[in-house]
Protein backbone atom coordinates (compact mmCIF):
# COMPACT_ATOMS: atom_id res chain seq x y z
CA UNK A 1 0.00 0.00 0.00
CA UNK A 2 1.50 3.03 -0.93
CA UNK A 3 0.96 5.61 1.38
CA UNK A 4 2.42 9.86 1.76
CA UNK A 5 5.92 9.82 2.31
CA UNK A 6 6.89 12.47 4.95
CA UNK A 7 9.58 14.98 3.36
CA UNK A 8 12.35 16.46 5.51
CA UNK A 9 10.09 19.87 5.43
CA UNK A 10 7.19 17.76 6.96
CA UNK A 11 6.59 18.88 10.68
CA UNK A 12 6.63 16.28 12.50
CA UNK A 13 4.25 15.71 15.70
CA UNK A 14 6.83 15.58 18.22
CA UNK A 15 4.33 13.93 21.12
CA UNK A 16 4.01 10.94 18.55
CA UNK A 17 8.37 11.07 17.74
CA UNK A 18 8.84 11.20 21.54
CA UNK A 19 6.72 8.40 22.00
CA UNK A 20 8.59 6.43 19.13
CA UNK A 21 12.18 7.65 20.64
CA UNK A 22 10.66 5.81 23.59
CA UNK A 23 9.99 2.49 22.09
CA UNK A 24 12.99 2.58 20.77
CA UNK A 25 15.32 2.93 23.94
CA UNK A 26 12.49 0.31 25.66
CA UNK A 27 13.90 -2.19 23.01
CA UNK A 28 17.26 -1.52 22.21
CA UNK A 29 18.19 0.01 25.84
CA UNK A 30 19.10 3.73 26.85
CA UNK A 31 22.54 3.80 25.70
CA UNK A 32 21.18 3.51 21.89
CA UNK A 33 22.93 5.35 19.33
CA UNK A 34 21.79 8.95 18.53
CA UNK A 35 22.02 8.27 15.26
CA UNK A 36 20.33 4.88 15.31
CA UNK A 37 17.59 6.22 17.30
CA UNK A 38 16.99 9.01 15.36
CA UNK A 39 16.96 6.97 12.24
CA UNK A 40 14.18 3.89 13.74
CA UNK A 41 12.10 6.33 15.54
CA UNK A 42 11.83 8.24 12.27
CA UNK A 43 11.03 4.54 10.33
CA UNK A 44 8.65 3.86 13.02
CA UNK A 45 6.96 7.26 12.75
CA UNK A 46 6.40 6.68 8.73
CA UNK A 47 5.13 3.41 9.37
CA UNK A 48 2.51 4.38 12.07
CA UNK A 49 1.17 7.06 9.85
CA UNK A 50 0.65 3.96 7.31
CA UNK A 51 -0.87 1.96 10.00
CA UNK A 52 -3.41 4.84 10.99
CA UNK A 53 -4.31 5.59 7.29
CA UNK A 54 -4.89 1.60 7.08
CA UNK A 55 -6.55 1.36 10.35
CA UNK A 56 -9.28 4.47 9.91
CA UNK A 57 -9.84 4.25 6.25
CA UNK A 58 -12.41 1.49 6.68
CA UNK A 59 -14.40 3.46 9.01
CA UNK A 60 -14.79 6.11 6.60
CA UNK A 61 -18.22 6.35 4.31
CA UNK A 62 -17.42 6.11 0.69
CA UNK A 63 -18.03 9.80 0.17
CA UNK A 64 -15.79 10.55 3.10
CA UNK A 65 -12.80 7.88 1.45
CA UNK A 66 -13.24 9.96 -1.86
CA UNK A 67 -12.53 13.41 0.27
CA UNK A 68 -9.74 11.93 2.23
CA UNK A 69 -8.21 10.37 -1.43
CA UNK A 70 -8.57 14.10 -2.20
CA UNK A 71 -6.42 15.43 0.46
CA UNK A 72 -3.68 13.08 0.03
CA UNK A 73 -3.57 13.28 -3.85
CA UNK A 74 -3.27 17.66 -3.07
CA UNK A 75 -0.51 16.39 -0.42
CA UNK A 76 -2.08 18.11 2.65
CA UNK A 77 -0.28 18.38 5.51
CA UNK A 78 -0.96 16.31 8.18
CA UNK A 79 -2.73 18.62 9.91
CA UNK A 80 -5.18 18.61 7.44
CA UNK A 81 -5.58 14.96 7.28
CA UNK A 82 -5.99 14.57 10.96
CA UNK A 83 -8.28 17.31 11.24
CA UNK A 84 -10.85 15.41 8.05
CA UNK A 85 -10.40 12.69 10.57
CA UNK A 86 -10.91 14.04 13.16
CA UNK A 87 -14.59 15.49 11.98
CA UNK A 88 -15.40 11.99 10.17
CA UNK A 89 -14.74 9.60 13.41
CA UNK A 90 -16.21 9.65 16.52
CA UNK A 91 -13.56 9.31 19.39
CA UNK A 92 -10.46 9.38 17.03
CA UNK A 93 -8.40 10.90 19.60
CA UNK A 94 -8.81 8.06 21.75
CA UNK A 95 -8.81 5.36 19.10
CA UNK A 96 -5.34 6.83 18.16
CA UNK A 97 -3.82 6.05 21.90
CA UNK A 98 -5.24 2.17 21.24
CA UNK A 99 -3.77 2.39 17.78
CA UNK A 100 -0.34 3.52 19.29
CA UNK A 101 -0.81 0.96 21.96
CA UNK A 102 -1.14 -1.86 19.63
CA UNK A 103 1.88 -0.50 17.44
CA UNK A 104 4.25 0.05 20.50
CA UNK A 105 3.33 -3.74 21.43
CA UNK A 106 4.34 -5.20 18.18
CA UNK A 107 7.19 -3.19 17.77
CA UNK A 108 8.42 -4.37 21.56
CA UNK A 109 7.81 -7.98 20.39
CA UNK A 110 9.41 -8.40 17.03
CA UNK A 111 12.87 -9.86 17.04
CA UNK A 112 15.84 -8.00 16.80
CA UNK A 113 17.39 -6.97 13.31
CA UNK A 114 21.17 -6.67 14.71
Amino acid sequence: MAAPQTSNNEVRDENVMSFMRQIVQEKHGNQVEAVFLEQEADKLYNEFGDNLVAYFEPMLTNDQKSKFDELINRSADQDALLSFLMDSIENLEQKIVQVLMEFRENYIRSPLNE
